[in-house]
């Protein structure tokens, strides 16, 4: 999935979130955006994937403008994606199965029951995520709420991947285990768009960088050419970052 932001702006309470955003992601590119906290990492991930609407600017997908869909369009424009939040943000009022089967059925209505549980049986066994699926969030730590939202957004099989510090609060197994999918991700050409302060991403993962700074795109490009910029900020976020890990 081709993803474009042309002249993104998002605000919040009079406040600009970003500013004038262009921004190419290339079909079965992996891309990290890179800044510090408070830049507007998230609400450009969280416009990338269609989660919210500019006040100005359009978001392209495939060519498709999200502005001209509403109702069931842009619902199923949504199930093509997929998105792991910062926060986990499972639905706490439902086991983890469910959890787990609502996205698939919203993306593969023809599946039945039965071959939805094994194509989830088959990525937890893959993962070797154990639990009981009959449980509910709450009885999780952080790190597991994680890896259960990482799961649910990769079951689809969706064509873009968007991932909000999803190594966050992540143990060294898990993290190795995520940066494993990923990596199978990206080699099926799997459009993915990370925001992350985590140096072992941007190097394991990402073809391209992005550094955002106080809501506009300071650099951005193949990871050797940022990498090369000059600018003092643009080296201590992108190098800061790796000497920190």
């Amino acid at each position: 999935m081709r993803i474009e932001l042309q002249q993104v702006t998002v605000e919040r309470q009079g406040r600009v979130i970003l500013d004038a955003v262009d921004l190419l992601f290339p079909a079965g590119s992996a891309t990290v955006v890179m800044g510090h906290s408070g830049a507007g990492l998230s609400s450009l991930l969280k416009v990338a994937a269609g989660l919210v609407a500019p006040v100005r600017g359009r978001v392209l997908q495939d060519g498709c403008d999200l502005e001209s869909l509403a109702g069931r369009e842009l619902q199923r424009q949504q199930t093509r994606t997929g998105f792991v939040f910062q926060d986990a943000a499972l639905w706490a009022n439902t086991n983890l199965l469910t959890n787990l089967d609502l996205p698939l059925q919203a993306r593969n209505p023809d599946l039945d029951a039965v071959d939805r549980r094994q194509r989830i049986d088959s990525v937890l066994n893959s993962t070797g995520f154990r639990a009981d699926l009959k449980q509910r969030p709450a009885t999780l730590s952080l790190g597991q709420q994680k890896v259960v939202s990482f799961l649910r957004a990769v079951i689809p099989e969706p064509e873009a991947l968007f991932l909000d510090e999803a190594m966050a609060s992540l143990d060294r197994h898990w993290r190795q285990e995520m940066l494993r999918v990923l990596g199978e991700l990206r080699e099926r050409q799997v459009t993915l768009v990370a925001v992350s302060h985590d140096a072992e991403l941007a190097r394991t993962l990402a073809d391209r960088l992005v550094v955002l700074h106080a809501g506009r795109v300071l650099a951005a490009g193949t990871v050797a050419e940022v990498q090369s910029v000059p600018d003092p900020l643009i080296r201590e976020i992108v190098h800061g970052a790796s000497a920190a890990s």
